[in-house]
């Protein structure tokens, strides 16, 4: 998330015990900025390229290019980054006392003075030093910057006012408003050594350092804004490095300033085959004989969600029963596996996907109020990967225990098998309409995802860091999310997982993944450029309507900006998968073996 400037170190500011109305407006301010962060991180928060996760459409709507680079049109016309997120940075860094990141020995370097083509109010700032090096050729680049004292000195002016405006030391004080408030321009300076006592010192110094970066990041990031991967900019000299520029009395600058900023490129796409001669294959996912057996299997589960539930008293637990169970497992070494205790936890016998083999043999016979120890082994494929393959001791209590009475099928039950049939055939009917329209929209989205590997595996170029982390946490996210939903694991179990640590082996184990759609995205921006695609106008406004229409029906809120990105990625997302459709040779391989 991005937050305002002067919010994550808010201790440091001294608590004084009147609170004027100037500070209650400050406040105000703040939180209207935090909120509005919010919504845009929300917004950065939409699927990324082919996710596949919505089944009711054939094509997710991607956040494909969404890591290239916005320029933000300003009074000066000058590249606007995210210097919000830049000085935030350093303010967590400051807060952790944390040692600047090594450099990387440079492959080539450049100094560039004077790079913006309209100089800011401040014209001092024109002046900064910029020197811009390959970290990582093709795909990371630093930025090093040099502020002079010129400009220093008037943002340790800028951080005299700032201060004097959160100090409100009595007697120095702006005239207020009709409306309660005062203009900071207006407040009276204090002597420097009472200034630094009401607000601190080091608070003092993030002031110049915030207004110096605000100042000039700007400016430095002029340099590579064609190419630069948008957010992923990271200060990495240490705000302890910095304040050695103010190290004169009272604060004031005593020499120039240096910092330096890491940040993606978009990187060097190689074509290790003829785009315009693909060639790509799909499993296809059923037919007609697939359609009918799959109808049945809906059928009878429809009739199963209709049964009665009755209580169990006088009997074990029995296949086809639903029961309400306490589980937990311990290595062999008596160690609790992450992710699977869970009380209240309910079994579905006639569900097999939920079944982990040897459970169901192993519960048979257990009465409500027993309890059970017993050993199992977790197979290769299990979905938490931590403890796939390995054997746990399990201890299972049955709370509550429920049979079913399964309802007597006749016509009168066809409207609540399928809503508007008056007949069990009809029913069944539209059952398999309904099974086949999903076959076709699988179908497509298998086609699409075959077009974008074939694509994917013709392109060879280093991955930005910054896509690959935004990929791996939303996938990690998105994981918990399908696990919960489809009632594997409770609220409190897929809490427990959602640990750094945890997330870290996810990403290994579905590295080869998160790179193959890393990949793809790349592989699409690269061909929408090569081969002259254009948005008009028009498509970019029906696309943007739509999307809006979307988020007001959801009753989300949106940031304008960020909607226009999106709008503009997905247009450009379906102009590339039109190309491939139209240009891949694309060869449907018979559906696999089902068991009957």
């Amino acid at each position: 998330f991005f937050f305002p400037l002067g919010f994550v170190l808010s201790f440091f500011v001294v608590t004084l015990t009147e609170r004027t109305t100037r500070e209650e407006e400050d406040q105000k301010q703040r939180e209207t900025s935090t909120r509005k962060k919010t919504r845009q991180s929300t917004t950065r928060s939409l699927p990324l390229l082919f996710t596949f996760f919505e089944r009711n459409r054939a094509l997710i709507r991607p956040k494909m290019f969404a890591h290239k680079t916005t320029t933000t049109s300003s009074s000066s016309g000058a590249f606007t980054p995210h210097v919000q997120k830049g000085v935030a940075a350093v303010r967590r860094v400051l807060e952790k006392k944390t040692s600047r990141s090594p450099r990387v020995k440079p492959h080539r370097s450049m100094t560039i003075t004077n790079m913006a083509t309209t100089p800011p109010a401040n014209s001092a700032v024109s002046d900064i030093r910029v020197e811009k090096s390959e970290v990582k050729p093709g795909c990371v680049v630093e930025l090093s910057v040099v502020v002079p004292m010129d400009v220093l000195a008037i943002s340790y002016e800028n951080a005299i006012d700032e201060a004097t405006a959160q100090a409100n030391i009595p007697g120095f004080e702006a005239p207020k408003k009709k409306d309660g408030s005062r203009k900071k321009k207006d407040t009276k300076k204090p002597p420097m050594n009472m200034l630094l006592n009401a607000v601190g010192k080091d608070q003092f110094l993030l002031l110049c350092i915030e207004d110096a970066l605000t100042s000039t990041m700007p400016q430095a990031m002029q340099f590579v804004a064609k190419e630069a991967i948008q957010d992923s900019e990271t200060i990495t000299t240490t705000p302890r490095q910095m304040v050695e520029a103010f190290g004169g009395p009272e604060c004031t600058p005593s020499k120039e300033m240096e910092y330096t900023v890491k940040m993606c490129i978009q990187p060097t796409v190689q074509w290790t085959k003829d785009i315009d001669n693909l060639e790509a294959t799909y499993v296809s996912p059923g037919n007609d004989e697939t359609d009918k057996r799959d109808t049945e299997t809906m059928f009878q589960n429809r009739l199963r969600d209709m049964a009665t539930m009755r209580v169990v008293e006088d009997r074990g637990l029995e296949q086809g029963d639903v029961a309400v169970i306490d589980i937990n497992a311990m290595d062999t070494s008596g160690n609790s596996l992450p992710g699977i205790e869970t009380k209240g936890f309910r079994l579905d016998t006639e569900e097999t996907d939920l079944k982990l083999p040897g459970l169901m043999e192993e519960i048979v016979g257990i009465k409500v109020g027993e309890e059970k120890d017993f050993n199992l082994t977790f197979p290769e494929d299990w979905s938490i990967k931590s403890v796939a393959g390995k054997t746990a001791m399990f201890t299972v209590k049955v709370n509550e225990l429920f049979s079913r009475e399964m309802p007597e099928l006749s016509d009168d039950i066809a409207d609540d098998i399928f809503a508007g049939s008056k007949t069990v055939e009809e029913a069944k009917a539209q059952i398999l309409e309904a099974q086949k329209m999903s076959r076709e929209v699988e179908e497509a989205m298998l086609k699409d995802q075959a077009l974008l590997d074939a694509l994917a595996a013709a392109c060879s170029c280093e991955i930005p860091e910054s896509m690959l982390k935004e990929q791996s946490e939303n996938m990690f996210g998105e994981h918990l999310t399908e696990m919960q939903m489809e009632g594997k694991m409770s609220m409190k179990a897929i809490q427990s997982l959602a640990s750094e640590e945890n997330m870290n082996k996810f990403v290994e184990e579905r590295k080869d993944e998160i790179e193959l759609i890393c990949k793809r995205t790349i592989a699409c921006e690269t061909l929408f450029t090569e081969k002259n695609m254009v948005i008009t106008q028009g498509e970019l406004s029906d696309e943007l309507k739509r999307q809006v229409k979307d988020f007001e029906a959801q009753g989300i809120e949106y940031e304008e900006d960020r909607m226009i990105q999106n709008a503009r990625g997905a247009v450009e997302a379906a102009k590339t998968m039109q190309w491939l459709k139209d240009n891949v040779k694309l060869t449907e391989l018979p559906p696999l073996e089902r068991p009957a």
